[in-house]
């Protein structure tokens, strides 16, 4: 490509097309399509699904850098400075960190699970700012609801991102 070696363009290619590329791909199909759909179980964060594949692909720098800017994007795009998505994301990469040396963090079931724990922390931690005056039933369910659409659809989320960084020849 212009000149360059493959093997030069493969590591900062693949980080690029996943941090620019694909981020950008997911948080626009979660902000314009899921975030109006009409039940409120299905209107899921599919970016807490990228962060678990950016947590266990990069290094620890790199996947909180990448984790603080689109969680920083997602609250500001929300109108809040600092908040919800940011804390989430950042909480899915020390989750996964914490728990590589005792799991199979490269497995799909791994990350999967992960999803659904973000997801339900997501819930429990805007339950928690919004305060007593709804309705906790309906948080709860609509909170479990929220975690197993995610944990359904983050393999399709998760997909690309393992066939982009995987190290086999194509």
């Amino acid at each position: 490509m212009w000149g360059v070696s493959e093997s030069q363009v493969t590591p900062w290619g693949r980080f690029l097309v996943i941090f620019f590329g694909y981020s950008l791909f997911v948080y626009i199909i979660g902000t314009v399509m899921v975030s109006r759909f009409p039940w409120m179980f299905a209107r899921v964060d599919l970016m807490v699904a990228v962060c678990v594949e950016v947590a266990g692909r990069f290094p620890p720098p790199a996947s909180i850098l990448w984790c603080f800017l689109w969680g920083y994007v997602g609250d500001v795009f929300q109108g809040r400075l600092w908040g919800l998505h940011c804390a989430t994301y950042l909480t899915v990469v020390y989750l996964h960190r914490l728990w590589r040396g005792q799991m199979n963090v490269q497995s799909l079931g791994y990350g999967v699970l992960l999803v659904g724990l973000g997801v339900v922390l997501q819930g429990l931690a805007a339950a928690a700012i919004v305060g007593p005056g709804f309705e906790t039933t309906a948080v709860i369910m609509t909170t479990v609801g929220q975690a197993v659409f995610s944990m359904m659809i983050s393999p399709l989320v998760m997909g690309p991102i393992r066939w982009v960084l995987s190290e086999k020849n194509r």
